[in-house]
């Protein structure tokens, strides 16, 4: 069937098998958005809950007997349906969608989405290492630091939230000092304008590459302020923001380190691609959130001048993973891009 002439037929909910993909623990996600055209499935999964409720319950209906190469079209469609919703939760259900249409899109054309995107991507995307649970004051920090390192990222990032002030500048020091070159710290939205003014001018710049999200909110007024009262911290934002304007405004005024946004939660790989561009006009490095790991492979390959490693969690991914047949992991610091059809791999169903 020509992608050009198929329209969307239904749109469905379906729950991962338990037996294939579980068993389930706390955080997991559990269910797969499935798009139906001309008698062929494109499926992004897994899906949380609540969003895969809202695809359900609400978003699926708008869709049905919209063109499937109309990308924008079916974005701005949702998004008009959503109304005041279209933050938070409801992109979240979007992305999910969105990305579900572009695995049908590559199936009907018998190429992954990265080839739809891009008439070159590259081969394989550069991944760094995040591993946002381990302990760095456990005895056995410094040996799973030095191997999660020895793996070949391109860098790693640790947690550092509830610690003083000054534990924190050690900590960086001896995570950097364990990986053989800096490190990436994150702070979970939990450290605020005081401590992260305490902490920038105790932090080695040579030991960290940056801290991301120090303040619980991410918008323009907070990290202007903290720009301004903590000159040269290198911040990271952009998981936490939902619309591409937000985004804009952020990157012109703040010029973070990095910008982590995350290709589900913004809306989909139809909005991602905006907010790389956004990005890349005013020079700010994008490392993709690491939540949305499939759809940021295909988007960092399908524009890796505006899109450096992709975040690799370490604990949580193969957890996801384990919902999908011909997973993508890591060798040398690299993900190889699948070469099959749409999103590139078969959901466990």
């Amino acid at each position: 069937m020509d992608p050009t002439d198929a329209v969307i037929d239904r749109v469905r909910v379906e729950r991962l098998d338990e037996d294939v993909a579980g068993p389930w623990a706390r955080g997991d996600s559990r269910f797969a958005v499935v798009v139906e055209a001309g008698g062929m499935d494109g499926v992004f999964a897994p899906v949380d809950e609540l969003p895969a409720a809202l695809v359900a319950t609400w978003l699926g209906q708008s869709a049905l007997r919209h063109p499937v190469t109309d990308h924008t079209g079916l974005l701005r469609r949702l998004l008009a349906e959503l109304g005041p919703h279209s933050a938070g939760l409801g992109r979240w259900a979007v992305g999910a969608l969105d990305c579900a249409v572009w695995d049908l899109h590559g199936r009907l054309a018998d190429l992954p989405v990265a080839a739809l995107l891009s008439d070159r991507p590259t081969p394989q995307v550069p991944v760094y290492a995040s591993w946002l649970s381990l302990d760095l004051n456990a005895a056995s920090a410094a040996e799973s630091v030095k191997a999660t390192a020895g793996e070949g990222f391109a860098f790693t990032k640790w947690a550092l939230r509830d610690a003083e002030v000054r534990e924190i500048a050690l900590l960086a020091r001896r995570a950097a000092e364990w990986a053989g070159q800096s490190v990436a710290l994150d702070a979970l939205g939990t450290w605020g304008h005081l401590r992260t003014m305490d902490v920038a001018p105790l932090l080695d710049p040579e030991a960290v590459r940056w801290v991301e999200d120090p303040l619980a909110r991410t918008d323009r007024t907070a990290y202007t302020r903290l720009r301004c009262r903590s000159e040269g911290l290198p911040v990271a934002f952009g998981e936490r923001l939902s619309h591409v304007e937000d985004a804009r405004a952020l990157l012109e005024v703040c010029r973070p380190e990095a910008f982590t946004f995350d290709a589900v939660w913004c809306g989909g790989i139809t909005e991602a691609q905006g907010w790389l561009g956004a990005a890349h006009d005013v020079r700010v490095p994008v490392h993709l959130h690491g939540r949305a790991f499939l759809p940021a492979v295909h988007l960092a390959a399908a524009f890796p001048h505006a899109a450096g490693a992709v975040e690799y969690q370490v604990v949580w991914e193969p957890r996801r993973q384990r919902a999908l047949r011909g997973t993508l992991r890591p060798d040398g610091g690299h993900v190889v891009l699948p070469d099959r059809p749409g999103l590139g791999v078969e959901v466990r169903r």
